[in-house]
């Protein structure tokens, strides 16, 4: 029988990975876990207190990790390919969405590796899996703490989505501070409700409910001192992780949150091996991005540079089927029509290397409502409201793929986009690539 004809199945023993002759065990259903946690944990006059409110904060941006092939196709712009590869991650990750959105926590199962006995929560089919896995947990620095005095320790939690048909894994991480010490699992357990609401919740979530959720879940699991808080200088690198874990590199029905016509979709990968890049600001017109209260400027998104695949960090005993050795860490910006009525958006966004702000470039686009889009980039630094007006009259609808040289030892970066027009869906798909070998 082919893969459509056989239903998805979740959470079944069966379809866990096995590493080294030896399978993940299952521990119990997140739902159970969490009146054991507060059956315990509320009657201990520490998490009982009055809440002590610590940062949450994005400790990496997505990381995407990959065969070869699918490289080359998103270095290559090859967007018909694309497309085939999200088609696919669609069918894999939607179903396993499905039914987090339908069961909520109870979509979660405990997990351990044997061999470690480390333990992380998984929702998982025959075609792909997500997970929320505590990478560790440290006492605070001293920059730390001068950042957040109110914190003890750090916790740095992820959350992963596989597609297994697709041959592709995205993972992203937060760091949440903590006052006291917890177990790893507890970590997992409170990320995993508070994406489950996300998840649900598509591309319409208001990204202010996000330490707002951290905190209920962590109550509702006897963490009634816990309360989290996220600075209003990270709220666009938030609402970019957001953006990625609930449409992964595309799960089509969460598209549509407004009553619009366009949904532009940019994703900008750094392919350097020496460099971190920053998308610093971006400003627009008649666009807005999914999660925000307001209209915020401000991006403050980090892509770490390249790393090799060695240096991925999974949940013990998890194994993609097919090795990723492709491996670049990536943003997904999100923008949609603010007015509908016979008006196209436009926006622009600012890029630099490693903060430094004479090292980088500028970027614009445009999707009217009666012409052709187009695109305009320079290798300089330009405030991104100023650079939109000058871009009004300099669009380049052809070609629609250019690349230039930026920063003092020529980086490459190339733009490209997929329709001039009259895209299906009416998403049209902006690539930015930073430095592609």
């Amino acid at each position: 029988m082919t893969k459509q004809q056989i239903a998805p199945r979740f959470n079944q023993p069966q379809d866990l990975p096995t590493v080294n002759g030896a399978q993940l065990r299952i521990i119990g259903n997140a739902a159970d876990q969490v009146k054991k946690h507060y059956a315990i944990n509320s009657q201990n006059p520490l998490f009982s207190a009055a809440p002590t409110t610590t940062q949450a904060v994005p400790y990496k941006q997505p990381l995407l990790n990959t065969t070869p092939q699918n490289k080359s196709y998103y270095q290559t712009n090859n967007f018909a390919q694309i497309a085939q590869l999200e088609q696919k991650a669609n069918s894999d990750i939607t179903p396993i969405y499905g039914n987090i959105t339908a069961q909520g926590q109870a979509a979660w199962t405990l997990v351990e590796d044997p061999k470690s006995g480390q333990q992380y929560y998984m929702s998982w089919s025959q075609y792909g899996s997500v997970w929320t896995y505590t990478q560790s947990i440290t006492p605070s620095t001293e920059a730390q703490l001068a950042a957040d005095p109110t914190t003890t320790y750090q916790a740095v939690v992820q959350f992963g989505t596989y597609s297994q048909t697709s041959s592709v894994a995205g993972i992203h991480s937060y760091n949440l501070g903590l006052t006291t010490m917890v177990v790893e699992s507890v970590v997992a357990l409170i990320l995993a409700k508070c994406m489950s609401s996300f998840i649900a919740d598509g591309l319409g979530f208001l990204v202010s409910q996000f330490a707002i959720r951290l905190t209920q879940a962590a109550a509702e699991l006897g963490f009634e001192s816990f309360s989290f808080a996220v600075p209003e200088f990270l709220i666009g690198a938030v609402a970019g992780c957001l953006c990625f874990a609930i449409v992964f590199i595309g799960i089509a029905y969460l598209w549509n949150w407004l009553n619009r016509l366009y949904t532009l979709r940019v994703q900008v990968f750094n392919w350097d091996t020496n460099y971190n890049w920053q998308l610093t600001s971006q400003g627009f017109s008649n666009a807005v991005n999914p999660g925000q209260d307001s209209n915020q400027t401000q991006l403050g998104i980090t892509l770490d540079k390249m790393v090799s695949a060695g240096g991925v960090v999974y949940p013990p005993g998890f194994s993609p089927v097919t090795p990723l050795d492709s491996v670049c860490y990536y943003a997904v910006i999100i923008y949609e029509n603010d007015q509908t009525f016979a008006e196209g958006a436009s926006f622009a966004i600012q890029s630099i290397r490693n903060n430094d702000t004479t090292q980088g470039f500028t970027y614009a686009f445009n999707c009217p409502r009666f012409a052709d889009n187009g695109q305009y980039v320079v290798n300089s630094v330009v405030d991104p409201t100023t650079f939109l007006t000058t871009a009004e009259s300099k669009w380049v609808s052809t070609p629609q793929t250019q690349t230039i040289q930026v920063t003092s030892d020529n980086t490459p970066v190339t733009v490209s986009f997929d329709y001039l027009e009259g895209a299906s869906d009416d998403t049209y798909n902006i690539n930015i690539n930073i430095n592609q070998s």
